[in-house]
C-alpha cells in the first residue's frame, strides 16, 4: 500500500526561516473596510503588522485531496466526508481538494498518514526533489501565511491586485471546488498553489490575537478553542481570499467549504531560525 499511497502524496515546498510580514499595517484598516466592506474594527484582528522568523519547514503544494483522503478512510475505517454520499468520493472529485473535513479528523488523518513511514518528495529552492521522511502536520497560521505571501507582505499570493484567473472565488462564478493545481497563475512566491480561494485550510493554531508567538500556548494541540482558518473558499469574495484574513471554527465542525494541507517539520526545536 505505500508505494500507492505515496502516489497520492502531493510534493512539498521548502519553505526558508527568512524574516516576513505578517498580518495588516493599521493604517491600512480603513482601506480594507472600504474595498470588501464592513468597518476598520472588522480586520482589527489582522493587526498589527509584525515580522516573523520562523523555523524551516515545508508545506505541500496542494491541499489534501479526495483521493488521499479516501484512501485514509479505506484504511483506517474514518467517517467519510458528508459530501462524498458514500464511503469514497465520485471518481470526477478525486483531485479536488476534499471537504467537509473537521480540525480533529484532518490532525487525525495527519498522525495515521505518519504512521505509515511514508517518503515524501520536497522540492528544494531550485526545484530539484529531494525524498525525505517526517510526521506530517497542519501548518500553523504564521506558516501559512508565509507560504501564501512571501516576505514582502503582498495583499494575495501573486501580488498586490485580486484576479479572478488566478483564484477559485465568488468572482468567477464557478461555484463549486476545483482540481487543485488549477490555478497556476496564481501561485505563491514560492510556488505553492491553492492558497487564496477553493477551499478554506484548518491550520494548527488557536484563535489568538496578534502578535503572533508560537510559544504562548496557541499551537497546543491539546488546547480547547476555536482554530483558525486561512485562504478563503468558492462561495467567497476575493477579500477573503487575502493572504493576512482569519477566519476560525470550534475544531468539530464540518463544512463543505473547508479542507486542509499538510506541512513537514524541517529543523528541530531548539535549533536557530
Amino acid at each position: 500500500m505505500g508505494d500507492q499511497l505515496e502516489a497520492l502524496l502531493p510534493a512539498f515546498v521548502v519553505i526558508p526561516a527568512v524574516r516576513f510580514a505578517m498580518g495588516s499595517a493599521e493604517p491600512e484598516l480603513s482601506a480594507l473596510a472600504r474595498d470588501y466592506g464592513g468597518t476598520r474594527e472588522s480586520y482589527r484582528e489582522e493587526a498589527p503588522r509584525h515580522e516573523l522568523t520562523l523555523f524551516p519547514f515545508a508545506i505541500a503544494r496542494v491541499p489534501v485531496t479526495n483521493a488521499l483522503y479516501g484512501a485514509y478512510v479505506a484504511a483506517s475505517g474514518a467517517p467519510a466526508p458528508l459530501a462524498w454520499r458514500g464511503l469514497q468520493p465520485p471518481p470526477e472529485q478525486h483531485d479536488h481538494p476534499v471537504v467537509d473535513v473537521s480540525w480533529d479528523e484532518a490532525c487525525a488523518c495527519c498522525r495515521w498518514l505518519e504512521r505509515q513511514g511514508l517518503v515524501y518528495r520536497v522540492l528544494t529552492a531550485d526545484g530539484s526533489p529531494v525524498a525525505r521522511r517526517g510526521a506530517p502536520r497542519l501548518p500553523s497560521e504564521a506558516e501559512w501565511e508565509h507560504a501564501a505571501r512571501g516576505r514582502d507582505g503582498r495583499r494575495f499570493p501573486w501580488g498586490e491586485t485580486f484576479a479572478s484567473s488566478c483564484a477559485n472565488t465568488r468572482e468567477g462564478g464557478r461555484g463549486r471546488t476545483s482540481p487543485v493545481g488549477a490555478y497556476p497563475q496564481g501561485a505563491s512566491p514560492y510556488g505553492v498553489l491553492d492558497m487564496a480561494g477553493n477551499v478554506w485550510e484548518w491550520t494548527a493554531s488557536l484563535d489568538r490575537p496578534y502578535p503572533y508567538r508560537a510559544d504562548d500556548g496557541r499551537e497546543l494541540a491539546a488546547a480547547p478553542g476555536r482554530r483558525i482558518m486561512r485562504g478563503g473558499c468558492y462561495a467567497n469574495p476575493q477579500g477573503y481570499a487575502r493572504c493576512a484574513c482569519r477566519f476560525r471554527l470550534p475544531p468539530t465542525v464540518r463544512n463543505e467549504f473547508t479542507g486542509f494541507r499538510l506541512a513537514l517539520s524541517l529543523a528541530a526545536e531548539g535549533s536557530n531560525p
